[in-house]
């Protein structure tokens, strides 16, 4: 919070730069853009035409053959298939996804989406008895972003005489469940390229393993496009805050084709609830799609969301898109509540907190959306962030990071204070005795310490290099379409431009500023988000900014997105 400096991503840009635009006649700001993300020369076609063709055999995953072919004996012998799935974005899209193919290829398919409060996360025993309760007995059972450490469930279903296969992108345990097969990319060092994929994407190689191990065999998977379901591992993936790159940034750039599509009708539906109209963006299932599909399981019933996800009349899915709004609302309102007095508390010093970690807690505090106010908090304040509702004597609570920070290791070293915890590096949730909280704090912020320095913390904003205003020509734009998909590790460009004079400038919206801006070799015009023309009005300025079309009654102009300005004379 406050000034941020500003920090060139790398050394040595220019020259690494120059290389680039010279070995692929690229424009100058988009070779900068390659030097400055480490992006190799052997890379950069593939970056700039990723493929289908390009993602990697299935047959990677060890077991991933065997749970292709128990999979089709559940078809042929018509025994039901059982998927436990998980309510986040991501855990209902791999359910619906994975589902989608096993029944177009005659799979008897039953999705159980725990209930956030009632069953808690994860595949659990419990969680097994109430599904095998709700949908009678199975001999097959498939876990989606979860089960990898779900050792007690996966025993007591093989007890059972259900043969279990685990797909998940968790970190492991200690010990591996006895599975049939363990589709994780995080459990092989061999799969390191795909360790960064989600639970959806991991649903999605089994479902590719299945397609391909039917069409060797003859046994099915001809008519299935599985191009068709990446709409659902775009949701998920993004959602789920996983780096945009490598397969990941593949299967999201064609799954948010498929997703402008709307070939389902609840896809439609959400995105008309969603009141979007322009063109989709991985942004958009960020701040608009998956917000609402996380809220069912934040607040309501996660099940809303996979039955709008199935759905194949569009009634029925303009009925759940209309729940999911008012979820959505629910959700709003508790998450304020609990930022402002989260807020409160580090004002008044009411919080644990130091200079390297920051932990807040609350009484009776909706736990479906404690996760929302720790990423607010961590992004607010530039530090590792656990928020905790504390309920009786039990605390239960979910963590954010910062880039630079593995949560996951910090929390392992920390594991003698906590009844349970898991998750990504950057997003973890905990359990605990309340009367351990001081203590797990001070455990904690003991280990962030070693693990970071204080300039790890330093608020500041990386760009990608200088630029000037003439370089940002049609040809520039065509390239920056082609760097898409943004999000997560793919951030849009960012460029200073120095010594720009402000032509003009107004106030658009209340609380913004668009006008024009004058370089020495150009001009171009400006949107400043919640900045006051005070702040441009006859300035010359440096400024980082993000080069941008601005699509209005059919017309594309160029403009400048203003991340930071700092005023020259």
């Amino acid at each position: 919070m406050g000034v941020k400096n500003w920090k060139l991503a790398g050394n040595n840009l220019d020259e690494q730069a120059n290389r680039i635009q010279q070995k692929f006649s690229l424009p100058h700001p988009i070779a900068l853009y390659f030097a400055a993300r480490g992006i190799g020369e052997d890379n950069i076609q593939d970056f700039l035409n990723p493929r289908l063709a390009n993602l990697t055999d299935p047959y990677r995953f060890p077991g991933i053959q065997e749970a292709s072919r128990r999979l089709w004996d559940a078809i042929a012998h018509k025994e039901p298939i059982l998927i436990h799935g998980d309510y986040d974005t991501d855990g209902i899209t791999a359910s619906a996804l994975l589902a989608l193919v096993l029944r177009q290829n005659g799979g008897i398919v039953h999705s159980f989406i725990p209930h956030r409060f009632d069953d808690g996360y994860g595949f659990t025993p419990e969680s097994l008895q109430k599904a095998l309760d709700t949908f009678g007995p199975c001999k097959v059972l498939v876990t989606v972003d979860c089960g990898i450490t779900s050792c007690d469930a996966v025993n007591d279903a093989v007890e059972r005489g259900i043969d279990v296969i685990v797909t998940d992108h968790h970190e492991a345990g200690s010990e591996l469940p006895k599975a049939l097969a363990v589709i994780n990319p995080k459990v092989y060092p061999e799969l390191e390229d795909l360790q960064l994929l989600s639970g959806a994407g991991a649903a999605f190689k089994l479902s590719h393993a299945f397609i391909k191990y039917g069409r060797e065999h003859n046994l099915g998977g001809f008519q299935t496009r599985l191009e068709e379901v990446l709409d659902y591992v775009a949701l998920g993936t993004v959602a789920d805050i996983v780096p945009l790159l490598g397969e990941n940034r593949v299967m999201v750039k064609f799954g948010i084709e498929t997703l402008r599509k709307q070939l389902r009708p609840g896809v439609r539906a959400l995105i008309e609830s969603s009141k979007l109209r322009s063109e989709l963006t991985p942004a958009d299932i960020t701040f608009r799609l998956a917000p609402r599909i996380n809220a069912a399981g934040r607040v309501g019933d996660a099940n809303v969301a996979l039955q709008l996800l199935e759905s194949e009349h569009i009634v029925e899915a303009y009925q759940c898109a209309s729940q999911l709004e008012t979820y959505n609302r629910v959700r709003q309102e508790k998450e304020q509540e609990i930022y402002q007095e989260a807020c409160e508390q580090i004002e008044r010093n009411l919080a644990w907190q130091s200079e390297y970690s920051l932990l807040v807690a609350g009484r009776d505090w909706h736990q479906g959306v404690i996760g929302i106010v720790a990423s607010r908090l961590a992004r607010d304040y530039n530090r590792p962030t656990i928020v905790l509702t504390i309920q009786g004597d039990v605390a239960y609570g979910s963590g954010r990071s910062i880039a630079c920070l593995n949560l996951v290791e910090v929390l392992s070293h920390t594991s003698e204070l906590l009844d349970r915890y898991g998750g990504h590096p950057m997003a973890v949730g905990i359990g605990l005795k309340a009367d351990r909280i001081a203590d797990f704090f001070e455990a904690m912020d003991r280990e962030v310490r070693k693990q970071i320095s204080s300039a790890d913390l330093e608020d500041f904003i990386s760009y990608d290099g200088e630029a000037s205003l003439h370089e940002l020509t049609p040809e520039f734009f065509k390239y920056l379409a082609m760097l898409s998909p943004f999000g997560h590790s793919n951030v849009k460009p960012i460029y200073r431009f120095n010594e720009v004079q402000v032509q003009r400038c107004s106030v658009v919206g209340g609380a913004h500023t668009r006008g024009t801006l004058r370089g020495r070799t150009g001009q171009i015009d400006f949107i400043a988000f919640n900045r006051p023309s005070s702040a441009f009005y006859g300035k010359t300025l440096d400024v980082l900014a993000t080069p941008q079309l601005n699509r209005h009654q059919g017309l594309e102009i160029p403009q400048l997105n203003i991340i930071d300005i700092r005023e020259v004379y």
